[in-house]
């Protein structure tokens, strides 16, 4: 199979370009070493850096890392298609083809005759043409979670498992269930005296403040993130205010590194 020649935009450095950029690199005579050398596995580490990098520049708010980091990712997908094509097992027009026809025929309200008013009404179709796919493949007793990488992140793992389910209608009627939830389960871990049933109630409780997250519409990943930040900054407030003290950490009374750390949380924001 050979990559598609006419993919392009209108600007001068456009998609086209792009691909014979990855032709030229990957060319078994006057290509780079190190492209020629990769295959679909040695990039798994590089891709899902890249990713992350991404997710950092999206943080960031910054539009011009963001670009950068897009870019990098993108390069993941384009020179994994490179790979495939000069094995003839596919090529960038095949990923681009099943993308198009999939997004075409997960939005029936769209692209068909169905109806979507909100965003749930416009995921219950997403969810229901994955259901049909499921189907058309006899795997009409496969879960639709099965679809969750079991290796990603825990944390990623669980708001993408816990969202999923709630688009399928597995969901409290009382908005406000999931924080009874979360009560429960600190509860249940409190009373708990076993080590290791110890760390399955604090993974329940980690899970239901998961759930209060997507119930909100929050990504936990980024939640946790920001709170690290504000950590970071409160703590190395306190250090520095410690080694002014000519004292330590260790030898300070409580009360005063309370003190210390009520100080720093109201200079953060303050200056945030």
């Amino acid at each position: 199979m050979v990559i598609s020649e006419s993919i392009s935009n209108d600007n001068s450095a456009g998609f086209g370009a792009l691909l014979a950029t990855l032709r030229a690199l990957r060319d078994p005579v006057t290509g780079c070493p190190w492209d020629l050398e990769q295959t679909h596995q040695t990039l798994r580490g590089t891709l899902i850096e890249e990713t992350y990098e991404a997710l950092e520049a999206l943080a960031s708010g910054e539009a011009s890392a963001l670009v950068e980091e897009l870019g990098d990712l993108l390069l993941q997908v384009v020179l994994s298609a490179q790979i495939g094509a000069d094995e003839g097992t596919f090529n960038i027009g095949d990923v681009i083809d099943f993308l198009n026809r999939k997004l075409v025929r997960r939005h029936p309200h769209v692209f068909g005759d169905a109806q979507a008013r909100t965003a749930s009404e416009g995921i219950g179709h997403w969810e229901r043409m994955k259901a049909v796919e499921r189907a058309d493949k006899g795997q009409t007793d496969k879960s639709m979670l099965d679809g969750v990488p079991k290796a990603m992140p825990a944390l990623a793992y669980g708001n993408a498992v816990l969202g999923r389910a709630r688009r399928a209608g597995f969901d409290w009627d009382d908005p406000d269930a999931i924080f009874d939830k979360i009560g429960e389960e600190l509860r249940e871990l409190a009373a708990e005296e076993s080590a290791a049933r110890k760390e399955e109630e604090f993974g329940d409780v980690l899970l239901a403040a998961v759930g209060a997250a997507v119930r909100m519409g929050i990504d936990p990943e980024q939640a946790l993130s920001g709170a690290n930040a504000r950590f970071y900054g409160r703590f190395t407030h306190v250090e520095r205010a410690v080694r002014d003290s000519g004292t330590t950490l260790a030898a300070m009374p409580t009360v005063d590194k309370l003190a210390l750390w009520d100080a720093a949380k109201d200079a953060q924001q303050t200056s945030g």
